[in-house]
């Protein structure tokens, strides 16, 4: 009796299961491949926030107007982003970064802060960065939780362990409130008529989280 009839089925079968695990190998690896280069996407605008926030502090500095708001905790703390590695690292670090800038904020005078000239550039570089962080921290959270979700499900878990798969922290620091809010509370006509060249959504959050700030510490 030939035993092909049973051969040929059984070999379909082990060629089908091979292909879909390694079509499933091949998913996981492209998932994180794009998991990977949303982080290094989110890693390029902290980098750039981070450089503005610098120069921001810097101009500052050399203008004379930090005496009456210490901005030890803002540098410690832009040290510290640096040097995070990874989403729940730099969760931790950015969130503390919006701590310091809240606490720079309450004892600045932040009207002050926004009309001076040296302060524009960086002001804006910081704007541009806040107005695209947010996507791409979506972005890789969206990303992030399809590796995560991919990896745990059968069958795609029996090529896990083959494929070095490691789960992906999310990346949700806490942020200042938003130019939009902050816009609402702001003396924005004033500011105009002091300095109609620099009103944007940036330096109305700065002027709004002033207002804020000083808001609750009348409570």
């Amino acid at each position: 009796m030939s035993i092909m009839p049973i051969l040929v089925p059984f070999v379909v079968l082990a060629t089908g299961f091979a292909t879909i695990m390694f079509l499933l190998y091949r998913n996981l690896q492209r998932l994180d491949q794009e998991a990977g280069d949303a982080w290094r996407r989110v890693q390029e605008q902290r980098a750039v926030r981070l450089d503005a926030s610098l120069r921001l502090l810097d101009a500052l500095d050399a203008a004379g107007e930090l005496a009456d708001a210490p901005t030890a905790g803002i540098r410690q703390a832009l040290a510290a982003c640096r040097e995070a590695d990874g989403p729940e690292a730099a969760t931790e670090a950015d969130s503390a970064l919006a701590r310091a800038w809240r606490s720079f904020s309450a004892a600045a005078d932040m009207r002050r802060v926004v009309a001076l000239d040296c302060a524009h550039e960086a002001i804006e570089q910081l704007q541009g960065a806040d107005r695209l962080l947010p996507t791409c921290e979506r972005l890789y959270n969206n990303a992030a939780t399809m590796y995560n979700n991919a990896g745990v499900t059968f069958p795609a878990l029996l090529v896990a362990k083959r494929a070095h798969y490691a789960p992906r922290p999310p990346y949700r620091p806490q942020h200042l409130r938003s130019a939009s809010e902050a816009a609402s509370g702001a003396d924005s006509e004033t500011l105009a008529d002091k300095s109609p060249r620099i009103m944007n959504a940036y330096m109305l959050w700065a002027v709004g989280m002033s207002d804020t700030i000083t808001e609750e510490a009348g409570r």
